[in-house]
């Protein structure tokens, strides 16, 4: 049943064209916009570099590799351990490729506060502004308000007076950024019972707890975590209540244990990092649990192994198994 695929997750698809959708996706679920402030020698002393970074385990780098295909631009560099990150910091890269992109194709998620943030410090950087202390410490004051110095409260005020609407392109690429297709088979040593799960998760802070809404809405399917009805103010509207949302700030979840509500869409909108995978393994499981394979002794021990090997137990590439 278990055949080796050829397909290596670290080198860029030199077929594939991405679609500008599917980049902000990948980028609203992994990308950062950074400000940095460097030491000069310069009139101000301070020197102002701005990038678009894009982070991925190793083992998935090759989507680093077509975004830097995609904007023509940028570095593809080690990160942190077992990681890699895609980097743009060309000011000229900057304010005539990344900035018209998301300006076209806006981010979906609250860290779209953040580029407009950075966009704002490019305008006075390409005005030449940076350049006097009036200038830099704009900058510094907009560095200031980005990323995790912004509030929780600034950041949920902004989704929820937002309607979202979602392209299933940047719904393929947040999922493939965020999204978890997970497995579970245990059984009971007491009575014998055996429990089987197909679920694809999504996390995220609640400030975006209303994007967890629009993909539940965008698959017909799932649950909440927090229920929207924990979340809604007492009056009954349907406006999620910023002092509710603060008592579960980074503790909000989508999940779907309704698979034949969302394999199809995967199977249009493949995945193109190494969760790939683990989405091909996943309908495997799904399939045996249907024909019920788990009742035999045989069944139960390859779900088992199948399931043990998914996500984090395929970081040991020995085990990995490659599907057609």
């Amino acid at each position: 049943m278990m055949k080796v695929l050829n397909k290596d997750f670290t080198k860029a698809n030199l077929e594939l064209n991405l679609n500008p959708y599917w980049v902000t996706g990948f980028i609203d679920g992994e990308g950062s916009f950074i400000i940095a402030m460097l030491s000069s020698t310069g009139p101000t002393k301070k020197k102002v570099s701005l990038r678009l970074s894009v982070t991925q385990k190793s083992h998935s780098s090759g989507v680093l590799y077509d975004l830097k295909n995609f904007f023509e631009c940028g570095s593809v560099i080690p990160s942190s351990k077992d990681c890699m990150r895609y980097v743009v910091q060309g000011k000229n890269d900057i304010i005539n490729k990344i900035i018209p992109h998301f300006c076209d194709y806006p981010l979906i998620t609250s860290k779209q506060l953040n580029f407009e943030s950075f966009k704002e410090a490019a305008e006075i950087v390409q005005k030449g502004e940076h350049l006097s202390l009036e200038g830099i410490t704009k900058i510094v004051e907009l560095k200031k308000k980005m990323n995790k110095n912004r509030s929780f409260d600034e950041l949920f005020s902004y989704l929820n007076s937002k309607k979202i609407e979602l392209n299933p392109f940047w719904v393929q690429a947040f999922i493939d950024a965020e999204g978890n297709f997970g497995t579970l088979i245990t059984k009971s040593e007491a009575t014998g019972k055996i429990v089987t799960r197909n679920r694809l998760s999504v996390s995220q802070s609640t400030h975006d707890y209303l994007v967890l809404k629009a993909i539940k809405e965008f698959f017909k399917a799932g649950n909440l975590s927090p229920s929207c009805g924990t979340l809604l103010g007492e009056d009954g509207s349907s406006s999620i209540r910023l002092e509710k949302a603060r008592l579960c700030a980074d503790n909000s979840f989508y999940y779907n244990s309704s698979p034949y509500t969302f394999i199809p869409f995967f199977e249009n909108y493949p995945l193109y990092t190494r969760k790939y995978l683990d989405f091909q393994d996943f309908k495997i499981f799904y399939k045996l649990k249907k024909d019920k394979y788990y009742l035999t002794d045989e069944g139960f021990a390859e779900m088992s192994k199948l399931a043990k090997l998914m996500n984090s137990g395929r970081d040991d590439l020995s085990k990995s198994r490659r599907l057609n």
